[in-house]
């Protein structure tokens, strides 16, 4: 199929059942212990999965690393992996919770307040603004706006925390972004 063609199928979303069909078949034969079709799986939803573990943790050699052990992590589990459950939820689920265990065996994961003055002057565009912000405000910032997550969630990574607190947390580090980037 000719380039120019297949790229209109994919905007109209006509090519969306036929890579279903394909993701699934990748699935299966992993399932079924053949490591390249999990290798090919992997090579379709790794930088999804890099770019929420990266946001997380805003660390490049930590990121790198704790994407790998979630594909591992995967790879190991995948016969686990139930049909109602979508690949790329179970598995970024995986790396999400590797990337809130470094974070909290590293400590960095503490209740910060935003000040204005935190805000860096190195650049006013949403992905440095969300880089510099405190470690569990950026969390969930990623978790809540970005990636879709609830509240409740959220919550089972911070159980200290009440609903109140998250939502408080997430009004703040919206309107924080909002100062930084409009400066």
């Amino acid at each position: 199929m000719k380039m120019e063609l297949r790229l209109q199928l994919l905007i109209e979303g006509r090519l969306a059942e036929e890579n279903t069909t394909y993701i699934n078949y990748l699935i299966e034969i992993s399932k079924s212990g053949r490591q390249r079709g999990y290798l090919d799986l992997c090579e379709i939803i790794t930088p999804n999965i890099f770019t929420v573990v990266y946001r997380l943790v805003d660390n490049l050699e930590m990121a790198k690393k704790l994407t790998v052990k979630a594909l591992m992590q995967g790879w190991m589990e995948i016969k686990t992996l139930s049909s109602n459950k979508p690949f790329v939820e179970w598995i970024k689920n995986i790396a999400i919770t590797h990337s809130m265990e470094k974070l909290i065996e590293k400590n960095l994961i503490v209740p910060m307040v935003l000040e204005q003055n935190d805000i860096n002057s190195a650049g006013n565009d949403l992905e440095s603004a969300i880089k510099n912000l405190p470690a569990m405000n950026r969390v969930i910032f990623v978790l809540h706006d970005l990636e879709g997550y609830s509240y409740q969630e959220i919550n089972r990574f911070f159980p200290e925390l009440i609903y109140d607190e998250l939502k408080t947390n997430l009004i703040q580090t919206r309107q924080h972004l909002i100062g930084s980037i409009t400066r």
